[in-house]
């Protein structure tokens, strides 16, 4: 025990020593297995999705505390939630493959250390829908399930192809998605990425169900905030309101001076988003998508 803590001392304090560039190639680094894992421990909800939709579902030995899907997973061991991973507990589930996304301060420092142990580490990240098509690809791939990982991948790539193919004289709705509220009144919105050149998956899968983006086009967007306040709303005045927050909240927000007279609001063209489908860079987000191509298709007709 003591050896191993001085291990991930030391590996926390290069982690935290190695230059922004060095970090992201530790990240990137590719991941050849010689056998398909038997005990994969999955960081993120996402990535155990994918891990669940190619059939090893049953090979996983470890996830973190909010993942709750799909049902077979429920009971695995648990390796830590929002405020932390435990490094000791990953390495207690014996795992031959650990899958994360770098979310969170906490997935980078857990990198090096993992690697120090001889455990592969496969870092996704899914910035857009085709990057997300991609991981499951490159999951499948890393876990010698290529040909399940193609059926799904090929499958939602048609799902997405079908969304896309829009009726003669569609007009495309301008959309804000409320997928939060902090303390201070602010609402986190689905906004293009800042610091990428990809406009974030959440906001992506607006795009792809045929939305724009009524705080900003995507081309326009310059630096970006997700927080914006309940007056930036209205100035936009979007022609649909989607939210993932609770139907008490969105009563709230309606109620408040200048809600009721923007185009939305007026219409009732506000509708609910099951933020397992907005907010998972996994394969359910072609549910979402779909989802919210009917509601832009439908008020497409009426105008």
């Amino acid at each position: 025990m003591k050896v191993l803590t001085i291990i991930i001392t030391l590996s926390m304090a290069l982690c935290h020593a190695l230059p922004a560039f060095s970090m992201m190639a530790q990240l990137s680094a590719p991941v050849t297995l010689n056998e398909k894992p038997q005990r994969i421990v999955t960081i993120f909800s996402s990535n155990t999705e994918i891990v669940a939709i190619l059939g090893l579902a049953d090979n996983i030995a470890g996830i973190d505390a909010y993942t709750y899907f799909p049902d077979e997973i429920k009971n695995k061991p648990l390796i830590g939630g929002r405020l932390g991973f435990s490094l000791e507990r990953i390495i207690e589930q014996k795992p031959d493959l650990v899958i994360m996304t770098p979310a969170r301060q906490a997935t980078h420092q857990l990198l090096i250390p993992l690697r120090k142990f001889g455990i592969p580490v496969l870092v996704l990240e899914g910035n857009s829908i085709e990057e997300i098509i991609r991981n499951i690809r490159l999951v499948a791939q890393v876990t010698k399930t290529t040909e399940k990982g193609e059926q799904v991948a090929a499958e939602m790539e048609q799902r997405l192809h079908t969304v896309q193919q829009k009726p003669p004289g569609y007009r495309a709705p301008r959309v804000i998605m409320i997928t939060g509220q902090v303390s201070n009144g602010l609402l986190l919105v689905a906004r293009p990425q800042a610091y990428k050149k990809t406009p974030g998956y959440t906001a992506d899968s607006v795009l792809k169900a045929g939305g724009t983006l009524a705080l900003e086009e995507y081309k326009q967007a310059g630096p970006a905030l997700k927080q914006v306040s309940p007056e930036a709303i209205i100035a936009a005045d979007p022609d649909i309101i989607l939210y993932t927050i609770t139907g008490d909240k969105i009563r709230n927000l309606l109620a408040l001076p200048g809600w009721s007279q923007m185009k939305a609001v007026k219409n009732n063209d506000i509708y609910p988003v099951k933020s397992a489908y907005v907010l998972i860079p996994g394969p359910r987000i072609i549910d979402g998508i779909e989802y919210m191509s009917d509601i832009f298709e439908k008020w497409s007709l009426k105008q």
